[in-house]
């Protein structure tokens, strides 16, 4: 046994105080006690060991990968504990406020090698572009380096959170069943940011069977609106531009399979408003994904009935923002 045995079976608990005048119940499913700290824990382990059953990462092989936060610390642990080399590159900036300082670090304690990359070195290349098609070519840029990596050496493996199928079997043959069970399959609502989609999907995919009923939202940060970048094809046309081969994101599973039933954009304000409240009246010391699913899933639960039962994750824990406060920033 060693700490990856820990990973899940996180406790799921009723909120009291920020909910004590709705006329709904909302339950939490606290990631942030996962070993590594986050969420992403639970799909760098499966997305890693599947990757050993089919032979695609070996001893000695190195793990790389993109990622704007906990997609890097949770491989950056999972592998070290495995005895891989870890890559990870990391936007240098999204917004005036976002600083991955705290996550740059935790990944570097675990041995990850991490690469910021600076957009302004690209501008020339994208200045041109509107502002989904941009984040888009951003995230295309870090990809294509993975890409590049391994497709020179053999003994690198690109994880590719965002195409994973993996990523979402991790929340639908875990997570997804651990609701179930502690909810006793009573569950009205799923909310969760749309992020790679495993979670939401993957969660969703679980909860929905034999339960018609559930209404599923998707949360979606102001300044990083994947689903748009998915939906509108400027991702696939910024990886086709810089040589990628055709992929597909699990964004296009949600999508293609009609999974969400509202899609609430959640303001940097407002996610870090509730993750204060989760801290100072629940006791829960989680950060702004936390914040903006709680806010959303508060949003949602007003416009369904009287007594329904709501579940979402917090998803990370609040040191991994200690380089923005008090200005901390939601990304996903």
């Amino acid at each position: 046994m060693n700490i990856l045995d820990q990973i899940g079976n996180t406790p799921l608990l009723k909120l009291n105080k920020i909910t004590k005048n709705l006329d709904f119940d909302l339950f939490v499913k606290c990631e942030f006690l996962n070993p590594g700290g986050s969420i992403k824990d639970r799909m760098a382990l499966c997305m890693i060991e599947e990757a050993e059953k089919s032979g695609k990462l070996k001893p000695g092989d190195t793990i790389v990968d993109q990622s704007t936060g906990n997609t890097g610390p949770a491989l950056s642990f999972v592998g070290a504990v495995k005895g891989y080399k870890v890559q990870i590159f990391l936007p240098a900036q999204l917004s005036s406020s976002y600083n991955p300082a705290d996550r740059i670090r935790i990944a570097r304690l675990f041995g990850c090698v991490v690469t910021p990359i600076d957009i302004n070195d690209h501008l020339d290349n994208i200045g041109t572009l509107n502002d989904v098609e941009k984040a888009a070519a951003f995230v295309a840029i870090r990809m294509q380096k993975c890409y590049q990596l391994e497709n020179n050496d053999s003994t690198n493996w690109w994880a590719n959170q965002l195409c994973n199928t993996n990523n979402t079997k991790a929340h639908r043959e875990n997570t997804g069943r651990e609701i179930l069970e502690q909810m006793d399959g009573k569950i009205d609502g799923w909310v969760a940011s749309i992020g790679t989609g495993g979670t939401l999907l993957g969660v969703a995919e679980t909860l929905k069977n034999g339960n018609s009923t559930l209404t599923i939202a998707g949360v979606i940060p102001t300044d990083d609106p994947r689903i748009e970048w998915v939906r509108s094809r400027a991702v696939h046309n910024a990886l086709e531009n810089l040589g990628v081969p055709d992929l597909r994101f699990i964004i296009e599973d949600i999508l293609d399979e009609n999974i969400l039933d509202h899609e609430i954009t959640v303001q940097n304000e407002d996610a870090k408003n509730m993750a204060d409240r989760l801290c100072k009246e629940e006791g829960l010391f989680c950060g702004m994904s936390s914040g903006a699913n709680v806010h959303a899933a508060i949003e949602m639960g007003k416009k369904m009935k009287k007594g329904s039962r709501i579940v979402t994750v917090l998803v990370d824990r609040r040191d991994r923002y200690f380089a923005e406060y008090p200005n901390e920033h939601y990304v996903v």
